[in-house]
């Protein structure tokens, strides 16, 4: 049979031991939520560089079309694209501005 002092000290090592559990369970939580998130940004870096990637490729492709064409073309393709960012713009401006106060009519009394 055990003494008293031996016990306290096997109470006091199992409450170290389960101490010592509990850091390293959350030590390892937190280990894989920064895996997790490193595997985020990894992913989010492989689409952005895959998005410049081909907004290059499109610029490229654009430009050498508008050398080969005349030069009315280039023209009608400005004037499309500023058309375009002018009615979006008239656009946003509609929308940002909602819906009048509504306006009842007021009826005559008679």
């Amino acid at each position: 049979m055990p003494s008293a002092a031996e016990q306290t000290l096997e109470n006091q090592n199992e409450e170290e031991l389960n101490s010592l559990h509990s850091k390293i369970k959350s030590l390892r939580s937190v280990t894989i939520d920064i895996l997790d998130d490193a595997n985020r940004q990894n992913d989010q870096t492989n689409s952005f560089t895959s998005f410049a990637s081909s907004l290059f490729s499109t610029s490229r492709h654009h430009s050498r079309t508008m050398a080969s064409t005349s030069t009315l073309r280039q023209y009608r393709t400005i004037a499309y694209i500023v058309g375009a960012i002018v009615v979006l713009w008239l656009i946003l401006k509609l929308w940002r501005s909602g819906p009048g106060p509504s306006v009842h009519p007021i009826e005559p009394e008679y």
